[in-house]
């Protein structure tokens, strides 16, 4: 999994542009990717039930750090 293939998913599915999306951090089991505030539900709707590389993703808002 690259920032590229994220990108992509989450602009092709959303059809927000890839500029958009902030920083990408990817682990072995998740990623973290910013979203700007406007397009947080678009994405949230639009990436339920879609893959990325083959890779069915969940995506949520993530919580905040205490």
């Amino acid at each position: 999994m690259s920032p590229a293939n994220i990108v992509g998913a989450f602009a092709g599915e959303s059809g927000i542009p890839g500029n958009a999306l902030g920083q990408i951090d990817i682990f072995d089991k998740y990623s973290f990717v910013d979203v700007p505030k406007e397009y947080a539900t678009t994405v949230l709707d639009k990436m339920e039930g879609a893959s990325i590389k083959g890779k069915r993703v969940n995506v949520e808002v993530a919580k905040p750090a205490n």
